[in-house]
């Protein structure tokens, strides 16, 4: 993520911090034996923000391939990388 501003970076923690909370909240409303729909809604919440978090780093796995194929001339091993991030981000979906 060379390619990214540090304001990217601390974006992406925030938010990871922000699911660590949820998954707190979750993990409090089994204990509390709080009704299976209201934690599910929870579940669905997290698993989208974990789904934001990584469409922003394949958006910039993206920009960062495309500014080293410009760079250095290998646009195969880039498109590969990129095919790679794609294939992975396409599991979560």
């Amino acid at each position: 993520m060379s390619h990214r501003p540090d304001h990217q970076v601390d974006n992406l923690v925030k938010r990871i911090n922000r699911i660590e909370g949820q998954i707190g909240g979750i993990k409090k409303m089994i204990v509390d034996e709080k009704p299976f729909d209201e934690v599910i809604i929870q579940l669905n919440s997290a698993k989208s923000a974990i789904q934001k978090i990584s469409q922003i780093l394949l958006e910039a796995h993206a920009d960062h391939m495309f500014m080293d194929a410009v760079e250095s001339g290998q646009t195969e091993k880039e498109l590969e990388s990129l095919r790679r991030a794609i294939h992975q981000y396409s599991k979560m979906l």
